[in-house]
């Protein structure tokens, strides 16, 4: 089995737990069953946010810990492993992919992405490509402002007051949405899947400013891709990258952008990709295990050492329920006594 076929399988399980994820948040919600707290890693902002808060502050979220656990658990994958989490684990990529796997079975988007070769060609390409890669580190930056403009002791008075429900306002955002109650952000949702389906990983590419974060962190990983000079024969198999990359014009692989989906290494049949830990070549069929074994094994040290689990009590959850105008009978029930 091949490194792809075992992202494949990875991306999948990820995917799959997710799916379980929403299914018992709305049992949550809905039904007043145990809250999923793995379901807070949606709520990423939250989790910067958590992780500068106790930087600054020295306190804890106690609403969403999962989410720093998560963030962080991403960070020092990152650090360590190159940015395989949005390759290998994060749901929003997987759906992309889903999206370029159908895609390409269809013979239509085989003229677009003739035409698409052709554009690349042109001499002003990689001066707008690099100028619209640049939005997700502006959003990024934004964030980090807005963050970073709320004084330090004020961050857990912030914290209560507004992050306290950011899972239920996102959930309630979602159901809203699939009711037709925000034509606005459904229009914006189906631009980025059209654009998605054109030009694979657009979002990522462009747009998100958790892969911007990361790919900080990217730059000093201790893992990355090194094109040998003296192997490749500039067949170009390697340029198929699922973020628009060319390896082939590259000796080393260490920027914001790569995401180690390996793809490139599996392409090249001169072996003239290698994967690198230190500068320490390392099979690829190992890197996934790493990955996924480094990601979960931070969760869980911070779920070992308690630093996982809501500390909002049943009463607490049914109150902020009620407080977002889900109108269910559990949450009324259990106010009441």
């Amino acid at each position: 089995m091949n490194v792809r076929k075992i992202r494949w399988l990875v991306q999948t399980a990820f995917f799959l737990l997710v799916v379980y994820g929403v299914y018992k948040y709305a049992q949550f919600v809905y039904y007043g069953a145990v809250r999923p707290d793995f379901m807070d890693g949606f709520c990423p902002i939250s989790g910067v946010y958590d992780i500068i808060m106790k930087i600054r502050s020295g306190v804890t979220d106690p609403f969403h810990p999962a989410a720093m656990a998560i963030m962080v658990a991403a960070i020092v994958t990152t650090f360590i492993l190159g940015k395989g989490f949005c390759s290998f684990i994060c749901p929003v990529g997987t759906i992309q992919d889903y999206i370029t796997f159908v895609r390409n079975k269809l013979s239509f988007f085989k003229k677009i992405d003739n035409f698409g070769e052709k554009i690349k060609s042109w001499k002003f390409y990689n001066f707008i490509d690099y100028s619209l890669r640049s939005i997700k580190f502006i959003l990024l930056a934004w964030i980090l402002y807005i963050i970073f403009q709320i004084p330090a002791q004020m961050m857990a008075m912030m914290n209560q007051n507004i992050n306290a429900t950011a899972d239920i306002e996102l959930f309630k955002f979602w159901i809203e949405l699939f009711k037709g109650n925000r034509p606005v952000v459904a229009l914006i949702l189906a631009i980025i899947v059209l654009l998605s389906v054109i030009i694979p990983r657009f979002w990522c590419k462009y747009l998100c400013p958790l892969g911007a974060f990361y790919g900080i962190f990217n730059l000093f990983s201790f893992t990355h891709l090194r094109r040998c000079p003296e192997k490749c024969n500039n067949c170009k198999l390697c340029s198929k990258c699922i973020v628009g990359l060319k390896p082939y014009k590259s000796v080393e692989f260490n920027n914001t952008e790569c995401t180690m989906c390996l793809d490139c290494r599996s392409a090249c049949n001169k072996n003239a990709v290698r994967l690198q830990i230190l500068g320490r070549e390392i099979p690829s069929l190992l890197y996934p295990a790493l990955l996924v074994g480094t990601f979960m094994g931070v969760i869980f040290l911070f779920m070992y050492s308690g630093v996982w689990h809501s500390q909002l009590s049943k009463r607490d959850e049914a109150f902020l329920i009620l407080k977002q105008g889900f109108n269910v009978k559990w949450a009324k029930e259990l106010l009441m006594k």
